[in-house]
């Protein structure tokens, strides 16, 4: 909700910790919520996993990372971590079938334009690894531990 509410501009921190303020209960919470938020969380997968990086003691990446080239297409990734070449893309099903994320566009291409999409950004020589976490894997600290660890991502 507080990445939600710093990428609308609802809001700004100093705005959000003065409301933090007034708390009778819960002012901790709130305070790291709002020190951990981001208007660059592109979804609330996204918020869960910065959340889930911190949890499990990985470094701070880069968010909402563009890869691009004069001349060619541009890729925008939702967290790049550059010391370890590695790229975390947070995706759910509901890209590949809910027609809303399909935007009149079939399963198969959806699927195709994203192969070639991450062709794209593992095209670059910094890019060693390109890891892909789903909801699921998001409600397991242990799964996106081991995901980043076998990519070369330090974790605790």
């Amino acid at each position: 909700m507080v990445d939600d509410v710093l990428r609308a501009g609802s809001a700004t921190v100093r705005e959000l910790e003065l409301e933090t303020g007034r708390l009778d209960k819960g002012r901790a919470k709130a305070a790291l919520a709002i020190g951990m938020g981001s208007a660059s969380s592109g979804s609330p997968a996204e918020s869960v996993c910065r959340v889930r990086f911190r949890q499990i003691g990985a470094p701070e990446p880069e968010q909402q990372h563009v890869f691009a080239r004069p001349g060619e297409r541009t890729a925008t990734v939702d967290f790049w971590f550059p010391e370890h070449g590695v790229v975390v893309e947070v995706d759910g099903r509901a890209k590949y079938s809910e027609a809303t994320m399909l935007d009149g566009r079939s399963t198969a291409d959806a699927h195709w334009q994203e192969k070639r999409r991450e062709d794209f950004i593992r095209s670059f020589p910094d890019v060693r690894f390109v890891v892909r976490l789903s909801w699921a894997d998001l409600m397991d600290p242990d799964r996106v531990r081991a995901a980043l660890v076998r990519a070369g991502v330090p974790c605790r």
